[in-house]
């Protein structure tokens, strides 16, 4: 019997993730403009929580040759407004473990939120501006809409699960690197 690793129910969270990203992608494919080299969501100042920074931490030290290109000035980007993990091409250098608010850029999402004080809850869309030019965002299928909501509460409760004493630290992407 194998131990279990502490990135299951994360990793399992990022597949569903990137399998509803797919969906949207496949239903609407006129509609997105994302793909390699495309860092307009890429800005500076993204944080993550400490399970999503553990396991890029993690990853890292298996790949010290890409930790040894984001070192490198020469190699990457190291635009102040765009996220310091991006190369001279605008290509993510941690890629295959990005997290997840990296996951869900370009995708339509929701979120709910009142306007008042004993209002109901009110559902908000909002995508990247590159994409769904023009789309009436409230028409989409609701399976092509991820919702922030589900995802933030599911992502909180993996990060308790997966360390209580740091359930609320962020870390900011760019930090990483020099973290260990």
């Amino acid at each position: 019997m194998s131990e279990d690793s502490p990135y299951d129910n994360y990793r399992r969270l990022l597949a569903k993730v990137d399998l509803s990203f797919e969906g949207a992608t496949s239903r609407y494919p006129q509609e997105f403009n994302c793909k390699n080299g495309c860092f307009s969501c890429c800005r500076s100042g993204l944080t993550v929580s400490w399970v999503e920074a553990s396991h890029i931490l993690d990853w890292m030290r298996s790949h010290p040759e890409v930790v040894k290109k984001i070192k490198n000035s020469e190699q990457m980007k190291f635009d102040q407004n765009f996220c310091q993990l991006l190369d001279r091409e605008g290509s993510c250098s941690i890629y295959d473990v990005r997290p997840i608010i990296c996951r869900s850029h370009g995708a339509p999402v929701s979120w709910s939120e009142k306007k008042d004080v004993g209002d109901s809850d009110v559902e908000n869309r909002d995508v990247c501006p590159l994409n769904f030019k023009g789309t009436d965002l409230e028409a989409l299928d609701n399976r092509s809409v991820l919702s922030l909501d589900k995802l933030n509460m599911l992502l909180s409760l993996i990060n308790r699960q997966f360390d209580s004493t740091k359930s609320n630290e962020r870390i900011d992407l760019a930090d990483l690197p020099n973290m260990d």
